[in-house]
């Protein structure tokens, strides 16, 4: 086999590996993806397999459905760093885990406020059977119920996140900086995510850990600075 033909086996395999690994990290069946392209799943199945190689707007579309970038399914090298982080975990125990320390919360709100089970109960329209399971973690709230209980306390849903921590917090924490990023202005956004600003990014943020005196004070060091130049 030509080194060439054998070269190319391997980057269409690898491909189908990086295809297939940002699928499944999206969540979405072949089904889906075959569907989303408009091609067959069995052409999609041969992608990841490596059988046969994807076109590049068939990939930019790909990367835009699976919410990845278009390199997460190029480069090897790159795709780790551009993809959000997944851990492996039994999701039943992170519920469980979560459903407890929620309910702690809220019977730790509800005794700073002052409130009897029975009262927070009868203001949320709920049983106090159902608000004691709830407090416990024996049985884990529906959103709607939730949102009452939270309301009576003066509390909203993002104070029972805990964003960064544990799995689905980092996968949460993920998520919303890159919806911000998504909403910064496009020339912002170039910015921010070139890799020759980050000596500028760190400036700015020393700067932002500095009182306003501070600030000044180096500000106006650099105009003395700027005159003896």
């Amino acid at each position: 086999m030509p080194e060439s033909t054998a070269s190319n086996d391997i980057r269409r395999q690898t491909i189908g590996l990086l295809i297939r690994r940002s699928r499944e990290m999206a969540g979405r069946t072949r089904k889906d993806c075959a569907a989303f392209l408009g091609i067959t799943q069995a052409a999609l199945t041969a992608y990841e397999e490596g059988q046969r190689e994807p076109s590049l707007p068939e990939v930019e579309a790909l990367a835009h459905f699976l919410r990845a970038p278009v390199h997460a399914l190029l480069d090897e090298s790159r795709a780790s760093a551009l993809m959000a982080p997944r851990v492996n975990f039994n999701v039943a125990e992170i519920v469980e885990l979560r459903s407890h320390i929620v309910g702690a919360r809220i019977k730790q709100a509800r005794l700073a406020k002052g409130m009897s089970a029975k009262e927070l109960a009868t203001a949320a329209g709920i049983t106090p059977a159902k608000l004691a399971a709830y407090e416990l973690g024996k049985r884990p709230a529906p959103v709607t119920e939730m949102e009452a209980i939270l309301g009576q306390l003066g509390l909203t849903i993002d104070d029972m996140l805990d964003i960064g921590i544990g799995p689905l917090g980092e996968s949460q924490l993920f998520n919303q900086q890159h919806a911000q990023l998504d909403g910064l202005p496009s020339d912002v956004r170039e910015f921010v995510t070139d890799p020759k600003s980050l000596p500028y990014l760190r400036t700015a943020m020393r700067l932002r850990n500095l009182s306003s005196d501070e600030v000044r004070s180096a500000g106006q060091a650099l105009v003395e600075l700027s005159h003896t130049m």
